[in-house]
């Protein structure tokens, strides 16, 4: 059932993505004819639309800029309920802008990332904030804010934490703080830097996942692809869940998608739910998001995501 808390925090990035999408054929160095887009992004931002999809009342917490993205952004946020009324917006500063590639099979080749804003986000940006980011049911975070901002959060958040690597490159950044987080959704490379198991193997991906909670985590969802996702907590085995079988027409935003429905059972059912059950939901979603070209599907919705997670009852 439903907890008594009233709203989840999410604090993060907060983009503008700029698509370029290859057609039927993809070739490195070469002008590809395809379709270019533009759309709101960023994992943190990505993440409170899904939560908001899913009927959770989000607060985003962030920066952007004055500039026409950051108006945008501002005003897409509004339309979906994503509450913006503790992020800030910060003068003659630029709003952080996404731009990547996908090829013929939806798949990225190719990203380049102007967030510098999202540095901004400090322990001091966010020390009037804490007291109502500690009412929250959970907090999300995600790995785009620099490391002393996520270990500050570490020691200064009550509330479980439940956190998104990103990318190799910053993932890095939770190394330290590993045993204040509840749950972590990294993929294969992000946990080989924490465990340092290399996961080559179905077995070396339970071992890498239970390495995770021997460091302290509670849940760990390891994502891999269309491997499926491994999930382990600390009173079960390690266990393998395949992905939905899915006709893929760009992966951007998928793992978003698969966190925020993570973050949704919890606030739902608190860990009454079986993490496989968790990891059934997280994939059902991901099958979703894959199948649009948009980072968020407009068929996230909790009466549709339980429907494709039964596809696992079959």
């Amino acid at each position: 059932m439903m907890t008594d808390s009233k709203y989840v925090v999410v604090i993060g990035g907060l983009n503008m993505d700029i698509a370029g999408i290859s057609g039927p054929i993809y070739r490195e160095r070469d002008s590809n004819i395809g379709k270019v887009h533009m759309s709101p992004g960023g994992v943190g931002r990505n993440i409170a639309h899904n939560l908001t999809n899913l009927e959770v009342e989000t607060h985003l917490i962030t920066a952007y800029g004055d500039d026409n993205f950051g108006q945008l952004l501002k005003k897409s946020c509004a339309e979906l309920n994503i509450d913006l009324s503790h992020a800030e917006c910060l003068p003659g500063r630029r709003s952080s802008v996404y731009l990547y590639v996908t090829d013929d099979e939806g798949d990225m080749v190719t990203g380049v990332n102007d967030m510098g804003i999202v540095d901004e986000i400090t322990p001091e940006f966010l020390s009037d904030k804490l007291d109502f980011i500690n009412g929250a049911d959970i907090v999300v975070l995600d790995a785009n804010l620099k490391r002393k901002t996520l270990e500050w959060l570490g020691d200064k958040v009550t509330v479980p934490i439940f956190a998104d690597p990103v990318s190799v490159a910053k993932a890095g950044r939770f190394a330290d703080m590993l045993d204040k987080i509840h749950t972590i959704k990294p993929n294969e490379h992000e946990i080989e830097l924490y465990t340092g198991i290399k996961v080559t193997s179905a077995e070396a991906a339970k071992e890498a996942a239970k390495t995770l909670i021997k460091l302290g985590v509670q849940r760990v969802f390891l994502s891999l692809g269309s491997q499926g996702m491994v999930v382990a907590d600390r009173d079960n085995d390690p266990i393998c869940v395949p992905v939905i079988t899915t006709n893929v027409t760009s992966a951007n935003g998928a793992g978003d998608c698969a966190m925020a429905a993570i973050a949704w059972s919890h606030t739902y059912y608190s860990d009454a739910l079986p993490a496989i059950e968790v990891a059934q939901l997280a994939c059902a979603a991901s099958s979703l998001t894959l199948q649009t070209e948009a980072s968020v599907s407009d068929k996230l919705n909790i009466r549709d995501l339980v429907k494709h997670a039964q596809n696992y009852q079959q």
